[in-house]
């Protein structure tokens, strides 16, 4: 009897521990997000900024050419992180993470719903420690610890049928990462400030669910460069200073490295969302990179071309497709306004570089713990670059962040697996941002749930693009659909591009009919030549498809948001 009990004990452990040791192969799986970052940016996609330790990761990983985020900040993070269409988590329609951007409509709640998961919810579940170091941006505040200095602030950027109640409130602590699901999170809740803190300025970062405290270790020469009387006043303090500070790239980077070198000691897979703040306006960033681009950048014309001209080289663009931005556009400027180019080019192309050095330091922390072969990293930019800089730093493609032509929407994106993707690898298949969660699940070997706190969650609109890792090709899906204030736009089959009203809402407004463009991306990725007039029964039957779609999603038109928004039209 003994030796049968020491026998099943014995069977049980050994159980036990390759049960562990499968659990162990499953990869760790780190996210690292640019905001605001350009498709031609990267040295390997074309672009002339010094991005030395990206350009590996591509070179030894696979390259997205036909990557779609969902055109700006929160719907974009809010897809990542669900994997659904923005709307079904309260972000259609543009609407980002900020109070003053709340509105009263469940698909432009911005809050991120509390009855769908997301990642950190569904891979914690499957046995991952999970983390995050960054921006969030997806709604939520502690406005139930501080109503008596927060109370004022929501009931002013609040339309009047929004009421703040006790539950309203609780909401609001739900949305924020410590209660969705992250074991750890060093985290800026908001949309923009500052990047550079000095030791006697307040800061806004917050670890778990306290007050974080920063490092001002290091010493930095500072630019910090705004046009606007809004921006100076905000944004412009530590403009020629020198001293010791935090600067949210190389902070953020700090946390996360403490993070995966504490993870990396336990015995579970880990999960590590690295959300940076760059280039994102403000535009700050250490003087000597800055002085370095404003060389660079002495002719900013020949960025342009050559942007353009290097990613034919690499085969990523059509070299007989026509482009939007040519000739002497750039030269043709007034000097002030082309020396005020070359500035904010540098500063944005300076926070890059500095984003480049910190990912570096990512991965030789993933190196030096053991763990880099056997995780899945993904990096990718949550939009196009934005307005500032014209679509200068998206060249070849048209339009900005926030505008749905391909240079807002179609992003650079990189994945590095070494011991699943083979080095070198470019694919034209298209991926969507909400494609990353079903792809996790697949190789952490986890489930969605079908009843998920008390409620029916929708199942990922994304799907698993796994056998993309693996070196096969995948079809397009039928549709994606992306929406911007009051612009439509449906890309079907990967090929057929339909614009609704493509352009800033007061702009299109002011012009009489409703503007339609189609373009075929396959000969014309600059949609130059709108095909509309010549295909009418294909835009009839796009246009059908995304007015099926803004009913499925909720969409409000946008001429009835603008009422309770008359402050925010873009």
């Amino acid at each position: 009897m003994k030796k049968y009990n020491i026998a099943i004990t014995f069977a049980l452990l050994l159980i036990g521990i390759l049960s562990a040791h499968a659990t162990e192969t499953r990869p760790n799986i780190v996210v690292i997000l640019s905001d605001d970052a350009g498709y031609t940016d990267l040295g390997s996609f074309g672009g002339e900024i010094d991005t030395p330790n990206l350009d590996n990761l591509a070179s030894q990983g696979l390259k997205l050419s036909h990557f779609y985020s969902n055109a700006r900040c929160s719907p974009t993070r809010a897809s990542l992180l669900s994997g659904v269409d923005a709307a079904h988590v309260g972000f259609g329609g543009g609407v980002v993470g900020d109070w003053v951007r709340e509105l009263p409509f469940p698909a432009h709640r911005a809050r991120l719903k509390y009855e769908q998961p997301i990642i950190p919810e569904l891979l914690s579940e499957a046995g991952y420690h999970t983390m995050m170091a960054g921006k969030w941006h997806l709604g939520g505040s502690y406005i139930k610890d501080h109503q008596e200095t927060m109370r004022a602030q929501w009931e002013a950027t609040h339309p009047e049928q929004m009421k703040l109640t006790d539950e309203e409130m609780q909401q609001d602590y739900l949305a924020l990462p410590p209660q969705r699901g992250f074991d750890e999170s060093f985290v800026f809740h908001a949309a923009q400030g500052n990047l550079f803190f000095r030791p006697e300025e307040p800061q806004p970062y917050y670890f778990n669910n306290e007050k974080a405290q920063l490092s001002y270790d290091r010493k930095y020469d500072m630019t910090c460069y705004a046009e606007t009387d809004f921006g100076k006043q905000h944004y412009t303090a530590c403009d020629g200073k020198s001293g010791n500070a935090f600067y949210a790239t190389d902070g953020i980077t700090d946390e996360a490295i403490s993070m995966i070198d504490a993870a990396s000691k336990k015995a579970s897979p880990f999960f590590m969302y690295v959300a940076y703040r760059a280039p994102h306006k403000p535009l700050q960033a250490p003087t000597p990179l800055v002085q370095k681009y404003l060389k660079r950048y002495a002719n900013i014309q020949k960025v342009a071309d050559e942007r353009h001209a290097h990613l034919v080289e690499l085969g990523m663009f059509p070299e007989k497709a026509p482009v939007r931005q040519s000739g002497d556009t750039w030269t043709s400027l007034p000097k002030e306004k082309i020396d005020a180019v070359r500035m904010k080019a540098a500063v944005h192309a300076a926070m890059m570089e500095k984003l480049d050095e910190n990912v570096g330091r990512i991965i030789a922390q993933l190196k030096a713990s053991g763990e880099l072969e056997n995780t899945l990293l993904v990096y990718l930019s949550d939009n196009g670059a934005a307005s500032h800089i014209g679509d200068l730093m998206n060249q070849p493609y048209t339009g900005v962040k926030a505008l749905l032509w391909e240079g807002g929407a179609r992003t650079h994106a990189i994945i590095h697996w070494p011991k699943v993707v083979k080095a070198g690898q470019v694919t034209d298949d298209v991926v969507w941002v909400g494609d990353f969660l079903p792809t996790f699940l697949d190789v952490a070997e986890a489930e969605f749930p079908s009843q998920f706190r008390g409620d029916t969650p929708r199942q990922p609109d994304g799907r698993s693009i796994v056998p993309l890792l693996h070196g096969s090709s995948m079809p397009p899906p039928e549709a994606l659909f992306f929406n911007d204030k009051g612009q439509q736009s449906v890309l079907y089959k990967g090929r057929w591009k339909l614009l609704i009203e493509p352009g800033w809402y007061l702009q299109t407004l002011a012009k009489p009919g409703i503007a339609i463009e189609l373009y075929d991306l396959e000969s014309d990725p600059g949609e130059v030549n709108n095909l509309a007039s010549e295909k009418p029964k294909l835009v009839a039957q796009l246009v059908e498809l995304a007015e099926a779609w803004k009913k499925e999603n909720q969409i409000v038109d946008y001429k009835h948001i603008i009422k309770l928004k008359p402050q925010d039209p873009y």
